[in-house]
């Protein structure tokens, strides 16, 4: 396998391992978000920039089009989190801690 066959088969594990992210973060589901996230840095730090070096322009243009899915997807990861932290939010608003005045009285946390 060639350098660039390489850096193109890493390419597609690295959105695979994006789009198990996606998968993960819609469940709510932590551990498997963390595995997915730990490969996709795995493989991140795998890649190689010189294997992409002087890439003819399908090949660029086929790099652009799966970095514009990535950011796509990384976008969707984002907003499941928010959606995520808003429905705890809801559940489980942030309440004042009980406390005590000046007098030595207990000051309700409602």
């Amino acid at each position: 396998m060639t350098p660039a066959q390489e850096a193109d088969q890493a390419l597609q594990e690295l959105l695979a391992a994006v789009e198990l992210q996606l998968s993960a973060a819609r469940t709510a589901n932590a551990a498997a978000l963390r595995a997915a996230t730990d490969t996709r840095h795995t493989l991140q730090e795998s890649l190689d920039p010189k294997a992409f070096a002087g890439a003819d322009a399908e090949r660029r243009a086929k790099l652009t089009q799966l970095a514009r899915q990535i950011r796509a997807l990384d976008a969707r990861i984002r907003a499941c989190g928010e959606n995520v932290l808003g429905a705890i939010a809801a559940m489980a608003p942030e309440r004042a801690p009980t406390t005590y005045s000046r007098r030595g009285m207990l000051r309700s946390a409602s």
